[in-house]
């Protein structure tokens, strides 16, 4: 079943609310701590809905379930009419499924790392993608070469990760986990490529202390851009 979660306790009705879809409890405490750090300001609100995450591992590889385009859609119109005034998908696998709520909301309704993937594109020719399960890759892919084809530009994409670190963290044993997405990234780099893309949005909060490495190619992930973007978003909608 969903569950909402409110955020930004004692906020008033006249501050910007930006609405979270999650398909892991794991990236509602990503959110809050970006909320918290970039956009002190506003109001926020969560739906977390383990349903969705079932069904798209129970589906071949790099196909969306229809429950999931009915159910992502339903929940953004619920964040919708609690007066949020954006609403971000919070799951790499749900690209086609916030497309498709998109079309019928009257609001912004994008993924978490849109405008991250948006960089990519723009800024590199030879992106290197971590990730760290094979489920993600065709989305990403996806993401990366609508964005060329529409852009006019050619561009080269290097996948990398080890897909049992998914395994450790759903295990908890976060810090083998954290290990071998630092390997993951340093076996990208020694690949030439022009940036690394964190190509799960879940991984973000690994973003500072991966950077901190001194890769010596640009870092992306779903950090203080894509929160300042969101915002920007919701600004124009004033919540109830």
């Amino acid at each position: 079943m969903a569950e909402d979660l409110s955020g930004s306790p004692g906020a008033g009705p006249d501050r910007p609310r930006i609405g979270f879809l999650h398909t892991v409890p794991a990236t509602i405490a990503m959110v809050e701590a970006g909320m918290k750090s970039w956009l002190p300001g506003m109001k926020w609100l969560h739906i977390y809905d383990g349903r969705a995450r079932e069904a798209n591992f129970a589906s071949p590889i790099g196909v969306t379930p229809r429950a999931n385009l009915r159910l992502w859609s339903s929940l953004a119109w619920q964040l919708r009419d609690a007066g949020c005034g954006a609403v971000a998908s919070c799951c790499s696998l749900m690209d086609e499924a916030t497309e498709y709520g998109a079309r019928a909301l009257d609001l912004p309704f994008v993924q978490l790392d849109a405008v991250v993937l948006d960089r990519a594109v723009e800024g590199f020719r030879r992106i290197g993608v971590l990730t760290t399960t094979p489920y993600t890759v065709p989305h990403v892919r996806r993401g990366l070469e609508e964005r060329a084809d529409k852009a006019g530009k050619e561009i080269e994409l290097v996948f990398g990760g080890d897909p049992t670190a998914l395994e450790f963290f759903a295990s908890g044993e976060i810090e083998r986990h954290d290990e071998l997405v630092r390997e993951g990234v340093r076996a990208l780099v020694a690949e030439e490529v022009d940036c690394v893309l964190l190509g799960q949005i879940p991984l973000a909060p690994l973003g500072p202390r991966l950077e901190a490495m001194g890769l010596g190619v640009p870092l992306l992930w779903a950090g203080k851009e894509a929160f300042e973007s969101l915002g920007a978003k919701a600004a124009r909608r004033v919540g109830p």
